[in-house]
């Protein structure tokens, strides 16, 4: 809004005759009325109701109402009359306008409700997706040029196959296309290595978050986002790796990061696949005022979104009364509540830690209550972390270990003093995780309907060891699928393992006694491994065994005691 907005605002502010008489019994000030109708306070729980029905939006372009620019920065109106308005200008001569000209063609104003400018934004970009264009992307907001349209046009058919990345390798003759779908790499197709060459450069320069200058022979990466270019809608931004090949080829990961649907469906972490207890303990990491909390895991795990899931909540538990700060290289998700610095056009890991550390220390100076370096992954930037969480910080970040205690391992080989190691308020959280694919629960098939040899002898002895009492829930997939999934997989869940440390399991770490704090974790402080996850997830028909095998490992060593604990573990359903 401009000042010359804002000061009319102010000027159309409600006068005392627009409040009822008296005031309301829970002793705030009176709401004001519009037209008779009283002006309510949209809370963040009763948003999701509006965003469902986001298609019935008249004010949007093409609307019954169709409201002016001026008016959709300050107010939404739907199809039954309810009206939602900034709630700093909830009688602006623009909000005043447009009820008229509903009131005009029939639409007269019957709920009232005040919220946060960017409630209405997102509520405009939702009817606009909801209203779709021809190639699924939002209205351009920046024309084009043709291999730049070619670029949207791979991006569109990515987004509409729910594609998590895109594989282009550009060699001499020719260039080829794949898509990784559910985890999997799928080919797509072949096209000539001169337009592989100018798909990638037009990729490149539609980057807003790049190096100056296309190198074809070097390592670069890029970012686009929706502040550049218009990209298919549900896609937030696309970030780049080019990598160069032999005789003067190229190979593009194009990392795809979908915009979340704010309050319309919420991504938590039950519905990204935690258990109950890898919630509870999540929760304790939160309520920590300071200490560090690590998730770590392989490329393509999942680890961001955990920590946007995180960071969000974290958020909306302190009552949005706390200063979030990322730094990222560069940034990727938006996180709402967080002020996200990038690091980028770093080409060195040297250069890298030079960034990170300006930015940290820039971090520390801007007086943050939680600080989130996306990754650890070199000396320089784990001490910084760690100066972090010294200093009074709750410190969020993430690094490659394959499991949550070899994440000790390496904070080690990068130097940290075994003594900071060693403090429960220091470390106070460790996470690892996977991806896995879930079966699709209409048509997977009973193991005991399938072939005698559709499992490896290895794998027939491990269930019949760890789970020969479940022989009729366990699932296969079928490869074939059906109308509501794509190959007998419905999308993908995390496997985790979660470890919040006391005095005595880092003790036992410290002592190099690793058997007994693993031992400790699981009975003393209800732990459950990513292998034991998977396990819970077989036996329930959620996973196919092999994908369970393919992921994890073997899980032939699970033993009957402990497979009653995590019967009862499995139980546990309480919301957290």
């Amino acid at each position: 809004m401009s000042i010359e907005e804002h000061d009319a605002a102010q000027r159309t502010a409600p006068s005392p005759e627009a409040f009822e008489d008296g005031a309301p019994t829970d002793g705030r000030t009176a709401a004001p009325r519009f037209g008779g109708v009283r002006l309510r306070e949209l809370r963040q729980d009763d948003m999701q109701p509006f965003f469902r029905r986001a298609g019935s939006i008249v004010s949007s372009n093409g609307g019954r109402v169709e409201a002016s620019p001026a008016q959709r920065k300050l107010a939404v109106l739907f199809e039954d009359g309810t009206l939602i308005v900034d709630r700093n200008s909830p009688r602006h001569s623009q909000v005043l306008a447009l009820r008229e000209v509903a009131r005009r063609k029939g639409i007269g104003v019957t709920a009232w409700y005040a919220a946060d400018i960017e409630v209405i934004r997102l509520l405009y970009e939702e009817a606009d997706r909801l209203g779709g264009t021809l190639d699924g992307a939002a209205p351009n907001r920046h024309q084009a040029i043709p291999m730049q349209g070619e670029v949207l046009k791979l991006l569109a058919e990515a987004v509409h196959a729910h594609v998590s990345d895109i594989h282009i390798y550009v060699r001499e003759h020719e260039a080829e296309i794949k898509f990784r779908m559910g985890g999997d790499m799928v080919r797509q197709r072949q096209v000539n290595a001169q337009f592989g060459h100018e798909l990638l450069a037009a990729a490149f320069n539609m980057a807003d978050v790049a190096d100056a200058t296309y190198r074809v022979h070097d390592y670069q990466a890029a970012r686009i986002s929706n502040g550049k270019t218009s990209l298919p809608s549900g896609l937030q931004a696309v970030r780049l790796q080019f990598n160069p090949l032999g005789s003067g080829g190229r190979y593009l990961i194009a990392r795809l990061l979908y915009a979340e649907r704010r309050w319309g469906n919420r991504v938590s972490l039950e519905s990204l696949g935690f258990h109950p207890l890898h919630r509870k303990a999540f929760a304790r990491m939160r309520q920590m005022p300071e200490g560090i909390n690590i998730i770590s895991g392989p490329t393509g795990s999942g680890k961001s979104t955990t920590l946007k899931v995180v960071l969000e909540g974290l958020y909306e538990e302190r009552g949005q009364q706390i200063n979030i700060l990322t730094i990222e290289d560069p940034p990727e998700y938006e996180i709402t509540g967080a002020a996200q610095l990038p690091v980028a056009n770093v080409d060195t890991e040297e250069e890298r830690g030079a960034a990170y550390r300006k930015a940290i220390t820039a971090a520390l100076r801007s007086d943050p209550d939680v600080i989130m370096p996306g990754e650890a992954r070199d000396q320089a930037v784990i001490n910084l972390v760690f100066t972090a969480a010294m200093t009074g910080h709750q410190v969020w970040t993430s690094l490659h270990a394959n499991n949550a205690m070899a994440i000790f391992d390496r904070l080690r080989d990068q130097g940290v003093e075994s003594y900071k190691l060693s403090d429960p308020h220091l470390v106070t959280g460790l996470t690892a995780q996977r991806l896995i694919k879930l079966l699709c629960p209409r048509c997977c098939t009973p193991l005991q309907e399938a072939p005698a040899d559709e499992l490896s002898t290895d794998l027939q002895h491990a269930i019949s060891r760890t789970a020969s009492a479940f022989l009729e829930t366990i699932r296969l997939v079928n490869r074939t699928g059906c109308g509501h999934c794509t190959g007998g997989y419905s999308g993908r869940a995390v496997l985790a393992e979660v470890i919040c440390p006391d005095q005595e399991f880092l003790d036992l770490m410290a002592q190099g006694d690793r058997v007994g704090a693993h031992r400790y974790w699981l009975d003393c402080l209800r732990g459950l491994t990513i292998a034991e996850h998977g396990w819970m997830r077989l036996i329930a028909g959620q996973i196919d065994p092999r994908d369970l095998l393919a992921r994890v490992g073997p899980f032939s060593d699970l033993d009957a005691a402990r497979c009653e604990t995590l019967i009862r573990l499995g139980l546990e359903t309480e919301d957290v």
